[in-house]
């Protein structure tokens, strides 16, 4: 019988001021797409960050890096709001988790 364990809760960063709403949402959104992983996952940070410049375009950035049973994955996204940045880095994890079977 296999038995899947929960990834853990990742270790979360935040650059300037990003409200604790936001970043309950963003660990959320990462760990559920983590859930989904092939292996176990060891070990999980995420970078939230909003840019101090008011002029850029895509001030919002999300960056995730995970430990899954020794393979490193890293994916990050910037956008024009935060919520979009978090669901476009929620994305581009599950797709890297869905080749897993080209790992190692």
């Amino acid at each position: 019988m296999t038995r899947m364990v929960a990834p853990p809760q990742p270790q979360v960063y935040v650059q300037d001021s990003i409200r604790a709403g936001l970043v309950q949402y963003a660990s959320r959104k990462v760990t559920a797409a983590l859930e989904h992983a092939p292996r176990p996952v060891l070990f999980v940070r995420l970078n939230l960050s909003r840019a101090s410049s008011r002029g850029l375009r895509r001030p919002y950035s999300v960056a995730v890096h995970a430990d899954v049973s020794g393979v490193d994955i890293h994916v990050s996204a910037v956008a024009d709001t935060f919520t979009e940045a978090v669901d476009l880095a929620q994305r581009r994890l599950s797709a890297r988790l869905s080749r897993a079977d080209r790992w190692r």
